[in-house]
């Protein structure tokens, strides 16, 4: 059993200071974690050196799966009538369509890639085993299991901006994906994820330890599913398999 959180004793949560859950979390996910920071998507992506194929591979996928994570804050407006809750729902559905798209959308038009083809990319294996996850999360779960279900996306993105923000400190304003680290470096961006903490850690208050595995279970779940969306981008590689790629050509 977990006591109350009180949020104003425990003061800001940071990526170096987190509440007892989410210290739990963050453990139990650990080495995948770890290990997404050090794939060669990643490393490449933080010295300026991968290929643009393969980020415009990832940009395609990634526009694909936003769309999907912004119906998953929308089924979560259905779970709660906590008007925070509901217009933090609503904030990153906004976000979604108004500010990560136009990056896409700025990115894909420097490569030639127009929003036709944005809207009609096939999705990946990889990236549906992600997506179908969380929609079957958030249609048969409730507001809790919503809440760790995306707070994996939202947390992993500003970790990793700001690690790569500071290793290649001297060398972003000529990296190419330097305005990509910009974009998840702020401290706005990881409000989010503080946010999505502060309100798991109220609410897993009381809970049992079943309760708190199968949360536990979800979380790294999400953390796995984000290496492995990376890592096929790297590989671009739309089938669990590289030959049945080619099988549809």
């Amino acid at each position: 059993m977990t006591t109350p959180f009180d949020a104003e004793a425990f003061g800001a949560i940071t990526l170096d200071h987190l509440p007892p859950f989410a210290t739990r979390l963050r453990k139990a996910a650990d080495l995948v974690w770890e290990e997404g920071y050090r794939q060669p998507f990643l490393r490449e992506l933080g010295e300026g050196t991968l290929p643009r194929e393969k980020f415009a591979f990832y940009l395609l996928q990634d526009y694909r799966y936003l769309a999907d994570y912004a119906k998953v804050h929308a089924l979560g407006l259905t779970k709660t009538r906590d008007p925070e809750v509901m217009l933090f729902m609503a904030n990153v559905q906004n976000a979604i369509f108004n500010v990560e798209s136009s990056m896409h959308r700025k990115y894909m038009a420097s490569y030639g890639i127009t929003e036709e083809e944005m809207n009609s990319v096939r999705q990946s294996a990889f990236a549906r085993a992600y997506t179908s996850n969380i929609l079957s999360i958030a249609y048969g779960g409730d507001l809790l299991d919503i809440l760790v279900a995306v707070l994996p996306c939202a947390w992993v993105y500003a970790d990793y901006g700001q690690r790569l923000a500071r290793e290649f400190a001297g060398t972003l304003e000529d990296n190419p994906y330097g305005s990509w680290v910009d974009m998840y470096k702020t401290d706005e961006f990881w409000s989010g994820s503080a946010w999505l903490i502060e309100q798991i850690e109220r609410r897993v208050a009381g809970l049992d330890e079943t309760r708190l595995e199968e949360l536990v279970d979800i979380f790294v779940t999400g953390v796995e599913n984000e290496y492995m969306f990376w890592a096929s981008a790297y590989d671009m590689q739309y089938s669990w398999r590289s030959e049945w790629d080619r099988s549809r050509d």
